[in-house]
């Protein structure tokens, strides 16, 4: 079955898995202030680990699971600007009761804009490029070097994103020419944002 809030494509095995298991036994008013939490943790709020305990301490794996299936369900409901009417009768359909869809639907009418502006905001930001600095040396580069400095935000190492630095030797000639060509790619972006 296709789902609106999975992209037009099939729920993925462990969601589905999480719905039925670990959502549909928390009781509504658990299920609904910990989906409020996620959302909170979505939009850059503190992570409330304490509260997250508390709320589903009747579940295996201290509720990571059910955190990462909330996190996934909301994530891609805004993304693919799903309705609550929609999201809620998808739900219902992969084996969420009816009042904790409601529950959920609240939280993502409550959230959604603001995880969607979220998301925005996060938008090609991996592998960010935060600085470049001339660390030429005249005894250690080569006469017809530049090495430059890179700091780069976001940088997936092994999967996971992280803060990295990296020095890399560029010829003279091969720097002057990708600078003129991205000053030609700034003035064609410039066009577009007016």
């Amino acid at each position: 079955m296709k789902f609106r809030f999975c992209g037009e494509g099939d729920c993925p095995d462990w969601v589905l898995a999480e719905i039925i298991s670990t959502l549909s036994n928390l009781s509504i008013e658990n299920l609904e202030k910990l989906s409020d939490l996620v959302a909170q943790r979505i939009c850059g709020g503190a992570f409330e680990e304490a509260a997250i305990k508390s709320l589903t301490s009747t579940l295996t794996n201290e509720g990571k699971t059910a955190v990462a299936c909330i996190n996934f369900m909301l994530i891609n409901a805004s993304r693919y600007n799903c309705t609550e009417s929609i999201f809620g009768e998808e739900i219902q359909q992969l084996g969420l009761p009816k009042d904790h869809a409601a529950a959920m639907c609240r939280v993502l009418q409550k959230h959604s804009g603001s995880i969607r502006q979220k998301l925005l905001d996060k938008a090609f930001r991996i592998n960010e490029l935060q600085s470049v600095r001339n660390v030429t040396s005249p005894g250690e580069t080569p006469a017809n070097c530049a090495t430059l400095e890179l700091k780069i935000s976001q940088e997936l190492v092994d999967g996971l994103p992280k803060d990295t630095t990296h020095i890399v030797n560029f010829e003279r000639s091969h720097l002057k020419a990708l600078l003129a060509e991205l000053k030609v790619a700034r003035d064609i972006m410039d066009k577009y944002e007016n």
